[in-house]
């Protein structure tokens, strides 16, 4: 294992703690701002707002710093988003209900709600990405398909 596979976790977590802020701070910002417009739309409108921003900056902290691809950046930025938006669409309904369930009124209790839905997300997400979204293995199919093409 090298040096930098042993830091993976750690900068796994640097990054995402940093997408969280984005993530976050965004929602609860925008939840401020557009709360008394959007109503009973406020946690989906504003959590799925927020959580584009925040996935494209978390897509290229990981994709250059924690897991240092040097494969195809349009292959990896699709297999993140066919991570990032089920989880999105997780993050949004468990938020959207427990919000509701917990008849929570205000932008910080939807926000700390947000952030306990969201953590258990965390890391399940971690060993996806790792093995999944920026997996620098190719399948033997890749390989015969890129031989044939080479041919």
């Amino acid at each position: 294992m090298s040096m930098q596979k042993g830091k993976q976790p750690i900068l796994y977590a640097v990054s995402s703690v940093a997408s969280w802020v984005v993530d976050t701070g965004g929602f609860f910002l925008l939840s401020l701002v557009f709360g008394a417009v959007l109503g009973n739309y406020r946690e989906p409108v504003c959590n799925v707002a927020a959580r584009v921003v925040s996935s494209f900056f978390n897509f290229n902290l990981n994709n250059r710093l924690v897991f240092q691809n040097t494969g195809p950046y349009g292959k990896a930025l699709l297999r993140y988003y066919c991570l990032a938006v089920p989880q999105l669409a997780a993050s949004t309904v468990l938020l959207t209900l427990l919000v509701n369930l917990f008849h929570v009124e205000t932008s910080q209790g939807s926000t700390v709600i947000k952030v306990i839905v969201d953590g258990g997300l965390f890391v399940a997400s971690f060993f996806i990405q790792k093995y999944w979204v920026f997996s620098q293995k190719e399948t033997e199919e890749e390989k015969t398909a890129e031989q044939k093409e080479a041919e």
